[in-house]
């Protein structure tokens, strides 16, 4: 590196000289100068990248010896004006048939080198135009990219028809396109240039510098589409580019008259096995350290895009080693507040249902967890690619445990659970709703979650007659979500109270459904004989057999009225007793509206 310092700046020093000095005597010195410096470099084979640009650039001598001028004064920030530019141009006899240079500038403070050029040859990083970016790429695995690869011999091998061509890689954001464009641009020995195309201006003086760069670092030139339409840049990129690349979003299409053939590969989500390749390889002994309800295989159900995916087990892997264990810290956060997360702390045993519902419950969660074997590994996904979403309805009266059923197949599963505030949902302007639905699901399938919709029969109501456009709208509507809950890769657990207002075409699309009936008396009793915590102080007379048989309740009001009675007993200073109870219960009756029976009556006047 040092020799190579050496022989540049006896290149500057003489291309100043002769700049200050010119005459013919002047211009042969220069002239040697870089002859010398040539083959000083040749005899040490050391690499000189005067050398290279002159021949990646096609120099002639007479160019060699206006370049060495200006790098020469730009090394003491001095510039040549016009004037003097073309004095040179005409002494050095610098040929323009091919039309002006790309590796000369113009600035108010007169004619300088390229950046790029500077660059290059002082063996620094260029400097490069707004929205252009020069990637230097390493070797690093590639996931889910072996098949894109090896392809990608036979595609550059188009180059060589002189014909224009164009390589797109389309998909979400996350993707992981430019990192395959990089992988694709090493396995060719290339660099990656990159053309943000909502920034990249594609002015004259940004197009030479893009052309240098290409060149001289042997660069694939590739553009980012963004959301502007930019017919200009691709027209010029076909004229300077023979086969270059393209990346852009699944949805964004392509203008229709260019000339070029477009290659078009999309880039997938990784399926199972390949993300449980990257979380072995990306966490290795940080796996042992997942909390309890956490495994690899869990960690699998992200329906997120390779780079996504990657992103989310590096930061994983950074909070298992600083010891996290909070599970809900170690899962991918979910924007925006059309979603709230729910905890996932019941187990069932805290669940008290008759034994049909407990053992419908139990069976749905193996089966569940037995999915991903079952489409995966068996085949069934790719026989039935539609329609493979799972959705559960719970269906009973209100307090019944419909929410907390939820909690625990999310418990059971190990997978976070979001319950869709309804309120986020709905929207009176025609299409947001369907906007929302789609941004919901859309966020769900990153996180792998259990979407809870509660109160659900307010959007899954039944389809109506077309009778008016608020009619065709509304029916649009539950249509798209029943079409978004079968193409969603999680669970969805949806709970009511009113069955009979259900779609009937959303019913028979059903995964499982799971009636929750009030408790008979031996459940109230079991009810009443676990909702207190240990720590409460219960008083002698507290008889949960009597509460039982006596007020037909349900698990919401029981907690209700466990609750309040010992709210009532604290403030007293005293055990929870039954008068408390009592009280209790006569509350939870007066705001469901139920009048006592005269035993009713009886009993909780003897206990005042």
């Amino acid at each position: 590196m040092r020799y190579t310092q050496m022989l540049n700046q006896r290149l500057k020093n003489a291309g100043r000289e002769y700049a200050r000095s010119r005459g013919a005597e002047k211009a042969e010195d220069l002239s040697k100068a870089i002859r010398t410096a040539r083959r000083e470099a040749e005899d040490t084979d050391s690499f000189f990248p005067w050398a290279e640009a002159a021949a990646r650039l096609n120099w002639s001598g007479e160019e060699e010896q206006l370049i060495a001028v200006l790098w020469g004064l730009e090394s003491r920030k001095e510039t040549l004006s016009e004037k003097e530019f073309l004095q040179l141009q005409e002494e050095l006899a610098v040929g323009m048939e091919n039309g002006l240079p790309i590796w000369y500038v113009q600035r108010e403070e007169g004619i300088r080198l390229s950046p790029v050029l500077t660059g290059w040859l002082e063996g620094e990083i260029p400097e490069l135009p707004e929205g252009l970016s020069l990637r230097l790429p390493e070797e690093e695995t590639a996931y889910g990219l072996d098949a894109l690869l090896q392809e990608s011999d036979a595609i550059f091998r188009l180059a060589d028809l002189q014909e224009p061509f164009c390589l797109c890689l389309a998909g979400e954001s996350g993707s992981g396109r430019e990192f395959a464009m990089e992988r694709i641009a090493l396995r060719q020995g290339l660099t990656l240039l990159l053309a943000e195309g909502d920034c990249f201006r594609a002015t004259a003086e940004e197009q030479n510098a893009c052309v240098l760069c290409a060149r001289l670092y042997n660069a694939f030139f590739c553009i980012r589409l963004g959301k502007e339409e930019r017919g200009r840049l691709l027209t010029w990129t076909e004229g300077k580019f023979s086969f270059y690349g393209l990346i852009r979003e699944s949805s964004r299409t392509l203008r229709e008259d260019g000339r070029a053939g477009v290659i078009t590969r999309f880039l997938e989500k990784p399926d199972r096995s390949g993300k449980l390749q990257m979380a072995r390889e990306v966490l290795g002994g940080c796996l042992g350290r997942l909390p309890e309800g956490m495994t690899e295989e869990t960690l699998t159900g992200r329906q997120l895009p390779t780079g996504a995916y990657l992103k989310y087990l590096y930061s994983l892997r950074a909070e298992l080693l600083l010891g996290t264990t909070d599970a809900r810290k170690l899962l991918p956060p979910v924007e925006g507040g059309r979603l709230q997360l729910l905890p996932a702390n019941r187990s069932f045993s805290e669940l008290k249902l008759p034994a049909a519902q407990y053992g419908k419950l139990q069976e749905i969660c193996r089966m569940i967890s037995a999915r991903g074997r079952v489409l995966e590994q068996w085949g069934f996904g790719q026989k039935f690619s539609y329609g493979n979403g799972i959705s559960v309805l719970f269906y009973g009266a209100p307090g019944t445990g419909k929410t907390m059923a939820a909690q625990v197949l999310a418990a059971e599963l190990g997978l976070p659970l979001y319950r869709v505030d309804l309120s986020q949902l709905i929207s009176k302007y025609i299409g947001e709703t369907q906007k929302n639905i789609g941004q919901i699901f859309d966020e769900a399938e990153r996180c792998d979650c259990i979407l809870l919709f509660d109160e659900a029969d307010a959007i899954f109501t039944r389809r109506s007659d077309v009778s008016d456009a608020q009619d065709r709208y509304s029916n649009a509507e539950t249509a798209y979500l029943l079409q978004r809950i079968e193409q969603y890769g999680g669970v969805c657990v949806l709970a009511t109270n009113l069955l009979q207002n259900f779609d009937d075409a959303f019913r028979r699309r059903i995964s499982y459904m799971v009636h929750f009936p009030l408790p008979d008396e031996g459940l109230r009793q079991e009810l009443w004989e676990s909702i207190f915590p240990e720590e409460t102080p219960l008083g002698e007379d507290l008889d949960p057999a009597l509460l039982a048989r006596a007020f037909e309740l349900s698990g919401a009001s029981i907690k209700n009225a466990a609750l309040h009675g010992a709210l009532l007993a604290a403030a007293e200073g005293t055990e929870v007793q039954m008068r408390h109870l009592m009280d209790s219960i006569r509350n939870e009756y007066e705001k469901q509206g139920k009048n006592f029976s005269a035993s009713q009556r009886e009993l909780l006047d003897a206990f005042r």
